[in-house]
């Protein structure tokens, strides 16, 4: 029986509303308790302590597929040994404060867990191989300025909080989480029940074909869960669901390509190598508890349920606002920027940008460079234009750029 679309995307919108934004919330506090610069201090070395510190710090971070390729290019170039930085690129995406929220409003607590220590196993595994792999290289440390370095106030970041929340976090998955809300709502109403169970009855087989899915495809861990919902409940199995929100988030095109340019191809290879195996280990594992304990108790979305119906449309008129308002400002920017290219300003073209949150680090690096006005970063463009008072200082920009993880083209 075909469902309306329509009511399946809502449904699926008011359910899990309320808890993307908690996670939004939670995210932000984070935040402001650990700036860049702590997170650099501890990650930016060569030890086995790095890896297993770059994942427990990469799991919380609200950091997307692209915004953490930046990132782990900037610990890398500040020390961080090969290990700590796949780790910190593999951990960061696959689940966050949000995501973990998302997932448990409509997998459960135990689902949400799981996938939180199969993040923590996943990272450590795959940073600790790629380190044995590579411990004879000789690791070069940058004499770059890192941008991450440099200490923002305290009360400074609590102040800006909204618009960290609303512009950098959210504005960096706005658009993959209503595209995967919208698959969702579709699987949900075009699928019919147990389709799975019914063409695909064969556990190993689905964890191949979401694993094959996954590794190339673009998907950010909070845009993945409800499609990854979305399949369990149409009869896929649970441990092929988790080989998809294992690895959608953590490879993709770009961020293999970043793998190979940045520590070669054989650190690539091991690197999805790595992913891939652990997640079908951990798939494989997940479908025996399953079988062993029961679906209703590895998955279970009552824990949502029992939030009272005028709490989940708050969220939902909340949440649909942060859209209105992301959209609107985009919109409003990118028509007033045509009009605004004034010839007295400096533009750089900057390669590597692919979110809100890597225009934001750009726009600090800039900011890091004193005398500098009027920062405009373009992301459709791939440039940062900006006034400064010192023209001699605009090499010192360049290197601010790149040492956050950029290319000056």
């Amino acid at each position: 029986m075909i469902i309306n679309p329509v009511k399946e995307i809502f449904f699926l919108f008011n359910e899990v509303a309320i808890f993307i934004l908690f996670g939004f919330f939670i995210a932000g506090v984070l935040h402001i308790i650990f700036p860049d610069s702590v997170i650099k201090k501890h990650l930016g070395k060569n030890t086995f302590g790095s890896v297993i510190k770059s994942t427990v710090f990469g799991i919380p971070l609200p950091l997307c597929s692209c915004g953490v390729i930046p990132v782990a290019a900037s610990l890398r170039n500040a020390g961080a040994s090969k290990g700590a930085s796949i780790s910190f690129l593999i951990s960061t995406p696959q689940v966050g404060a949000d995501s973990f929220f998302i997932t448990y409003s409509l997998l459960g607590p135990v689902f949400a867990f799981f996938r939180i220590i199969a993040s923590i196993i996943t990272a450590i595994v795959a940073g600790i191989t790629v380190n044995i792999y590579s411990r004879k290289e000789e690791l070069k440390v940058s004499d770059k300025p890192c941008i991450n370095l440099l200490r923002e106030p305290f009360f400074k970041r609590a102040k800006s909080l909204f618009g960290y929340i609303q512009f950098e976090v959210f504005g960096a998955i706005a658009n993959t989480l209503i595209i995967g809300i919208i698959i969702a709502g579709a699987i949900s109403a075009f699928v019919p029940d147990s389709f799975f169970i019914r063409y695909l009855n064969y556990p190993f087989l689905s964890m191949i074909i979401m694993l094959g899915v996954g590794i190339p495809l673009y998907v950010c861990a909070s845009a993945s869960t409800p499609i990854a919902a979305a399949l369990i409940m149409k009869g896929i199995s649970p441990g092929a669901a988790l080989v998809f929100l294992l690895t959608g988030p953590a490879t993709n095109a770009i961020t293999i390509s970043t793998v190979v340019k940045s520590m070669g191809k054989k650190i690539a290879v091991v690197y999805i190598v790595s992913i891939a195996v652990i997640s079908i280990a951990l798939g494989y594992f997940l479908n025996i508890i399953t079988l062993k304990y029961g679906f209703s108790k590895i998955i279970s979305a009552s824990g949502h349920y029992m939030l009272p119906l005028y709490v989940k449309y708050i969220g939902t008129i909340t949440l649909t606002g942060m859209f209105l308002l992301h959209y609107f400002k985009k919109f409003y920017l990118d028509n007033i920027r045509k009009n605004e290219m004034a010839t007295d300003k400096i533009r750089l073209n900057v390669n590597g940008m692919s979110c809100m949150h890597c225009a934001s680090s750009v726009k600090k690096a800039v900011e890091a460079i004193g005398e500098t006005l009027d920062i405009d970063v373009d992301l459709k463009e791939k440039f940062v234009q900006f006034n400064i008072k010192n023209k001699n200082r605009i090499t010192e920009v360049k290197k601010s750029i790149i040492a956050a993880g950029f290319e000056i083209i």
